[in-house]
C-alpha cells in the first residue's frame, strides 16, 4: 500500500474536508485541501498529486465541471467522487467521464479509506500497463531497426556472391544463395506486417490515399512472385479483366497485401501444383450475389452494396483450410490446424491483409475444402 500518496481533498465545507485530511493523515497520507474548483486546477497545474477526492456540489465550478478539466489534464488521474444524498445519478455520469469510484454524504471513514486505497491501487495498474504498453512499442520498434538493418546487409552480401562479383559461383550455388535471399526477404515482411498491424492497433499508420491502376500494380507483384514460383515447380497464371477501372488505395498497401496472398499460395501449394489469380469487376445488390460468408459482419456487407467492386481471386491446389478455421485466420498469429508449420510464418500475413483491405473501405475472405485448395478474395470500391 502507499501510503506515502499525496491526496487533493476538494470540498468548499471545512468541517468535512478537515475530518477527511486529519483521518488520512492518520493512515499515512499526505494531504491538500482546496476549496473550489479553480483552485484545485491551480493547485494540480504545479504540484503532482496520486488522487483528488472532489466533490460534486462545488460553487462556482461544479464538480464535474472540475472533473471534465482534471481529465483534460491527466486522463489517468485517479478521482474519488463525494455526494451528497440523491445525488448518485450524478456520481454515475462522473464515473463515465473518468472518475474511479464515488461516495455519499454522510459517510464512513472506514468506507472512505477502503475507496482510497482501491483508487490508489487503480492508478497503480493503469500506470503499469502505460509502461508495458511502451515497453511493446519500443520493443515493436526495435525490431523493424535492430534486425531489418542487419538483414538487409545480409541480403546485398549474398546477392554480391551470387552475381559472381567475388568469384564464379555455379547453377546450383546459384540457387541456394537465391533461396537465401527469399529466406532473409520473408523475414523482413514477417517484421514489416507485424510493425504495420501495431501501427494500425495503435491508430499510427499513415496511409497515402490516391487513386491507382489496379493492373499495373497486379501485374508488377505477379512478376515477383513468378520466379519463387517456378522455383518451387508451381504453375502461376493471370486472368486480368481488361481497362480495369481505378481504385482508391495506398499503393504499397495493395502491394504487399497481393504479394502476402500470393507468397501464402505459392507456399502451402506442393511442388508441382498450380495457382490461379484472377481479377474483374462485380457489382451487386445482395451481400449473397457477392458470395460473402456468414462471419462478414452487417456493417461491412452493407458498405459493399450497390458499389463497383474490384474483386480479386488466388486460387491454389494445396491443403486446404477447414471450416472452422477460415475466420479464425485472419487473425493475428493464428494459422489453420492443417497448415505445416515447417512451411515458415507467423500468422501476420492474413492479419495485415485483413486490416489494411477494411482500411481502405474492403473485405477478405476464404473459400476451401481440405484437399482441393482454397481461393483467398478481396473486394475493393472502385472509383
Amino acid at each position: 500500500m502507499n501510503r506515502d500518496a499525496k491526496i487533493l481533498v476538494v470540498d468548499d465545507e471545512p468541517d468535512i474536508a478537515l475530518i477527511l485530511k486529519l483521518y488520512l493523515e492518520e493512515a499515512g497520507y499526505s494531504i491538500t485541501r482546496a476549496k473550489d474548483g479553480e483552485s484545485c486546477l491551480a493547485i494540480l497545474a504545479n504540484e503532482p498529486f496520486s488522487l483528488v477526492l472532489l466533490d460534486i456540489n462545488l460553487p462556482q465550478m461544479n464538480g464535474i465541471e472540475v472533473l471534465e478539466k482534471i481529465m483534460e489534464i491527466d486522463s489517468d488521474m485517479a478521482v474519488l467522487m463525494m455526494t451528497g444524498n440523491g445525488s448518485e445519478n450524478m456520481a454515475v455520469k462522473c464515473m463515465k467521464i473518468g472518475a474511479h469510484d464515488y461516495f455519499a454524504k454522510p459517510f464512513s471513514l472506514e468506507d472512505v479509506l477502503h475507496r482510497v486505497e482501491q483508487s490508489l491501487e487503480y492508478k497503480e495498474i493503469i500506470k503499469a500497463k502505460k509502461r508495458l504498453e511502451q515497453e511493446k512499442n519500443d520493443f515493436v520498434y526495435m525490431l523493424s531497426h535492430d534486425l531489418k538493418n542487419p538483414i538487409t546487409a545480409v541480403v546485398g552480401s549474398i546477392d554480391i556472391i551470387r552475381e559472381g562479383r567475388l568469384g564464379p559461383v555455379n547453377e546450383e550455388q546459384v540457387d541456394y544463395l537465391q533461396s537465401a535471399i527469399e529466406c532473409c526477404s520473408e523475414v523482413v515482411s514477417m517484421i514489416d506486417n507485424m510493425l504495420d498491424i501495431h501501427r494500425m492497433e495503435s491508430g499510427l499508420m499513415q496511409l497515402s490515399i490516391r487513386p491507382c491502376d489496379p493492373t499495373e500494380i497486379i501485374r508488377s507483384d505477379l512478376n515477383k512472385c513468378t520466379l519463387i514460383a517456378t522455383r518451387e515447380d508451381i504453375d502461376l497464371t493471370a486472368d486480368i479483366a481488361k481497362d480495369l477501372p481505378q481504385v482508391a488505395v495506398d499503393r504499397m498497401v495493395l502491394s504487399r497485401i497481393i504479394s502476402n496472398l500470393l507468397g501464402n499460395a505459392i507456399k502451402f501449394t506442393p511442388e508441382g501444383g498450380n495457382i490461379a489469380l484472377t481479377c474483374n469487376v462485380v457489382q451487386s445488390d445482395t451481400p449473397e450475389a457477392l458470395g460473402l460468408p456468414s462471419y462478414i459482419p452487417p456493417e461491412t456487407r452493407s458498405k459493399l452494396l450497390f458499389k463497383r467492386l474490384l474483386r480479386l481471386s488466388i486460387r491454389d491446389n494445396g491443403l486446404g483450410v477447414p471450416i472452422e478455421d477460415q475466420e479464425n485466420i485472419f487473425k493475428r498469429f493464428v494459422q489453420s490446424k492443417r497448415s505445416d508449420r515447417e512451411s515458415g510464418g507467423a500468422g501476420l500475413g492474413l492479419a495485415y491483409c485483413k486490416m489494411t483491405l477494411e482500411k481502405l473501405g474492403g473485405v477478405i475472405w476464404v473459400e476451401s475444402e481440405p484437399d482441393k485448395g482454397s481461393e483467398f478474395i478481396f473486394l475493393l470500391p472502385c472509383l
